[in-house]
């Protein structure tokens, strides 16, 4: 049960935790409110006063104390939108525009320069039912960030800390309300957390065959110089889902290239960056419409 919370909110066990019991504190309060207030206000019970007095605590009320008892622990952001869409259910605000409330909503996650992730801006511009929502990085001067400001795409920094237990990572997650993660040239470990939040929700997109040349510090010019030093005859890409190991999830797409004896790691680049930009809009399109 709390697992499926916790994928449905996508929020982390600790969140999960806090915000339960900021249901439980909410409740308890908002009944103790009503009765102080009727027995302040001198109201004879089960009366229409009474009722109406201890309706209006307990629908209106609560959603005001919901929010700070929220806020007290740490979970302010989540509860606002939650009641943001109870309000627009209302009528108080008005709908997002179709955009933002059709197709499946994808956070890029990119360290560096970012080729990938604008072969991925590119081929979802005008999609109508998958939307690049969000780029992140964990570097502030990292170029991706740039190339998403210029397709309009919200952009957000986070450290490597924010990355350590996932909270700060999930809250702004769900702030977006984002339901797909594609890593693109990320070089952190997804922690624990996100990965539970998104079971078989996330893709990362790895230079070379795994299970070779795969774990921590495999990655660009590492993984080519690599695969060139062990004599290789052929490299090529893997996209697979991620789990809690580095590139350890189960395999999605490999397609390969010849490795002749005049490569170096740049010329091998090149061609596995070919690969990369020929497959992998496509392989994502198909997992998130064919639920691969």
């Amino acid at each position: 049960m709390f697992s499926k919370l916790q994928q449905k909110w996508k929020v982390s066990g600790t969140s999960l935790a806090l915000i339960l019991c900021t249901f439980a504190v909410t409740g308890t309060l908002t009944a103790w409110i009503s009765r102080q207030i009727t027995s302040w206000l001198g109201v004879d019970k089960y009366t229409w006063a009474w009722w109406t007095l201890k309706i209006g605590v307990l629908i209106f009320g609560y959603q005001v104390i919901i929010l700070i008892i929220g806020f007290c622990f740490g979970q302010f952001r989540f509860f606002w939108n939650y009641e943001k869409k109870i309000l627009r259910r209302l009528g108080f605000f008005k709908n997002a525009s179709k955009a933002d409330t059709t197709g499946l909503r994808i956070a890029i996650f990119a360290s560096g320069k970012g080729s990938n992730a604008q072969k991925l801006l590119d081929y979802f511009r005008h999609h109508p039912h998958i939307k690049i929502a969000l780029v992140v990085s964990n570097k502030a001067d990292a170029p991706v960030l740039k190339t998403a400001a210029s397709y309009g795409v919200p952009q957000l920094i986070l450290p490597n800390s924010a990355f350590t237990g996932g909270d700060d990572c999930l809250s702004a997650l769900q702030t977006h309300r984002i339901d797909f993660i594609v890593l693109a040239g990320f070089l952190l470990k997804i922690p624990p957390a996100i990965v539970q939040a998104f079971p078989g929700k996330i893709v990362n997109l790895h230079p070379a065959l795994l299970p070779a040349y795969g774990g921590q510090g495999m990655y660009g010019r590492h993984v080519h110089a690599a695969v060139i030093a062990a004599g290789e005859h052929e490299s090529g890409i893997t996209i697979h889902f991620v789990d809690e190991w580095y590139d350890h999830g189960q395999v999605i797409l490999q397609k390969t290239c010849p490795v002749s004896p005049e490569d170096t790691p740049d010329t091998l680049a090149q061609k596995i960056q070919q690969l990369e930009h020929t497959h992998f809009a496509a392989a994502v399109e198909k997992i998130l419409l064919s639920g691969i």
